[in-house]
């Protein structure tokens, strides 16, 4: 069976990757084909399984920090999924009744691009792994961010070819954030060989 997760990441040494499924650090999990893209040095990932078994599927269900999407994706988000969410720094307070599943998981991988965007403009700099979330929440205002890690992000959104100077300093991040997954309406995504 297909199945897309939201799922804590597991730091062995250097390495990243996703609990509950094996990996070249992790023998011990889920043993199918899977795809992750993370929120950049945050510690959860998107992961698609392609062949995930459902008793596999049964078990990591009830296992600590996992979300599933459901399996038809073009229905509307009809469960109460904000503490979850928030509590991954992911804003929820966009959501319509109209919103479906698709267009959350589309929104949540824009929001994982954008981090990773950032965590690479970080890393080039200083060598070190850094995230929007280490020293801020979804409510922080980009002003209350250290002059670095605005300019970061500035620049993070400069890369993705919009106006930094549009960006209102006083916006908090869970409206900036959201706003940065703009960059990918109307374009695919691609994980796992799936396009969602």
């Amino acid at each position: 069976m297909l199945g897309f997760y939201l799922i804590p990441i597991l730091t062995v040494g250097v390495w990243r990757g996703p609990s509950y499924f094996v990996w070249k650090e992790n023998p011990v999990g889920i043993d199918c084909q899977w795809a992750m893209m993370d929120y950049g040095f945050s510690p959860y990932a998107l992961l698609v399984a392609t062949d995930i078994e459902p008793l596999g599927h049964n078990w990591l269900i009830t296992q600590p920090g996992v979300f599933d999407f459901p399996p038809d994706l073009d229905t509307p988000v009809d469960q109460d999924i904000q503490a979850f969410f928030e509590d991954v720094h992911l804003p929820t307070d966009w959501l319509t009744p109209a919103t479906t599943w698709r267009e959350l998981l589309r929104q949540v991988a824009g929001m994982f691009q954008f981090n990773q965007r950032y965590m690479g403009i970080v890393a080039n700099e200083t060598s070190e792994r850094h995230s929007i979330f280490d020293t801020a929440t979804l409510d922080t205002r980009l002003r209350q961010m250290t002059v670095d890690e605005q300019r970061w992000f500035l620049e993070t959104v400069e890369s993705f070819g919009f106006d930094p100077a549009l960006v209102n300093v006083n916006s908090r991040l869970r409206l900036l954030v959201k706003q940065a997954a703009i960059y990918w309406e109307g374009q695919p995504f691609y994980l796992g060989g799936l396009e969602f």
